[in-house]
């Protein structure tokens, strides 16, 4: 799944903002070449056009965040120009440095600080909630809430919270993260899977998976289906995964249980059958 600020660098550089005088700093950017974008973006810090310097600005603590091994001065740089920013308009870079705080609160500290992530990405949520920057940091905030703001809390109850945020979600690419991480934290703490069924359909109808996370989520909803009585779903998706990965080590065993089905009377449906 493409990245929120990959979607942005790809966009900037193909002339948004400021007509792709730092086309290549972005084109860097999205090679993670970061010390040649640091070489485009730097010298325009203090350009005479106003949009030009702070797209620079921008630019160059983006690229101090991914200039590893990031040193604790880049670091504090780069929080201190995210902030400058974030907190001096509402455009899409001050939307995308609120979303850079989060992640370095979430990330790049030494201790993570899960409060101040999340707060970080409400506040982008609340305010900008149509965002590519918003709707990145749904599953940021997604993760949050099940793993680190109420360790102590109920598992179930800290995945109630995350489900909350599928409402927020706009894009395919935001729902199918969200969806995913919700049913990962279910299969994780080992709840029943039958919870875990409705997120995992979903993320794969919206065809926003990697192809290593799609293939393991074929599987696992051909199981649950099959486990928890939704034998035609089952069968379905057990034919998507043989079609899908004809040389997975799997295909002997999943090729078994699709036939276990059919001999029990379970037709493939439609759409299965033209797989």
């Amino acid at each position: 799944m493409k990245t929120a600020w990959m979607t942005v660098f790809l966009t900037l550089a193909v002339g948004h903002a400021t007509g792709g005088e730092l086309a290549n700093g972005w084109q860097a950017l999205a090679g993670y070449r970061a010390g040649q974008a640091l070489g485009v973006f730097d010298p325009q810090q203090n350009a005479t056009d106003p949009g030009l310097a702070r797209e620079a600005r921008f630019g160059h603590a983006v690229a101090l965040l991914d200039h590893q091994p990031v040193s604790g001065a880049e670091l504090a740089e780069a929080q201190r120009v995210f902030t400058a920013m974030a907190e001096s308009g509402t455009d899409d870079f001050a939307q995308g440095a609120r979303f850079f705080l989060g992640r370095i609160a979430q990330h790049h500290l030494a201790e993570p600080d899960a409060v101040e992530a999340s707060r970080q990405f409400r506040r982008l949520i609340k305010e900008h909630v149509n965002s590519v920057w918003a709707q990145s940091a749904l599953s940021r905030l997604a993760l949050l809430e099940i793993y680190a703001l109420s360790p102590d809390s109920a598992p179930a109850g800290r995945i109630a919270a995350a489900e909350n945020l599928v409402a927020s979600a706009r894009t395919p690419a935001a729902k199918c993260e969200v969806h995913y991480v919700i049913a990962t934290a279910i299969l994780f703490y080992r709840l029943p899977g039958a919870g875990a069924l409705p997120h995992l359909v979903a993320a794969e109808r919206l065809n926003r998976l990697g192809w290593s996370e799609r293939t393991e989520v074929l599987v696992q909803i051909a199981e649950l289906s099959r486990l928890s009585g939704h034998q035609e779903q089952a069968a379905e998706y057990y034919q998507k995964f043989l079609t899908e990965n004809p040389r997975d080590q799997r295909h002997y065993i999943i090729q078994q249980r699709l036939e276990q089905l059919q001999a029990a009377g379970v037709a493939l449906s439609a759409n299965a059958a033209k797989l």
